[in-house]
């Protein structure tokens, strides 16, 4: 087929519509079951399926379950932090979300202390690069939430000058 014939254009048109619509149908997911899904999890692999499935509903009510979720995956399941190695190291959306979720306004700043607190003083070695992603993804909030904490101090008022 030549690109100047009606079928070879009709195909192309084709083709290039069902391609667009696939984004569209992928925003389109249900949510029905997201809120259950998400208060069940307990582990790195459980959040990381929960949200391949509903990360998309990470918006109103269902956005607070999500983070309830998170932060008993990373505070209270601290000592497991190496299950999140592997998956953040294959899944480069799943890290790109969790660099977006860990930095929002939605954590608290006690719970953004612990985190913090969590990746600086109690990493596991081995796992220094999982912490400093969360880590980075931490300070990120600080700095959103209370840019004035990041300025540099006050300039020193310089002494007098002598008298001559």
């Amino acid at each position: 087929m030549h690109p100047n014939d009606r079928a070879w254009r009709l195909s192309a048109a084709a083709i290039l519509l069902s391609t667009a619509m696939v984004p569209a149908a992928a925003a389109d997911k249900p949510c029905t079951g997201a809120d259950k899904a998400f208060d069940g999890v307990t582990s790195w692999a459980a959040l990381h399926h929960a949200v391949q499935d509903y990360g998309h509903c990470d918006k109103g009510k269902t956005a607070e379950i999500v983070t309830e979720a998170l932060l008993r995956v990373v505070i209270g399941g601290w000592p497991k932090i190496s299950d999140a190695g592997p998956i953040l190291e294959k899944d480069a959306a799943f890290r790109s979300w969790l660099g977006r979720r860990l930095s929002s306004p939605d954590i608290l700043p006690e719970d953004s202390r612990e985190i913090r607190d969590l990746a600086k003083s109690t990493c596991p070695k081995g796992q220094e690069k999982v912490c400093a992603e969360i880590l980075s993804s931490i300070e990120m909030s600080r700095a959103l939430s209370a840019p004035d904490l990041m300025l540099l101090p006050p300039p020193t008022t310089p002494a007098p000058a002598k008298k001559p």
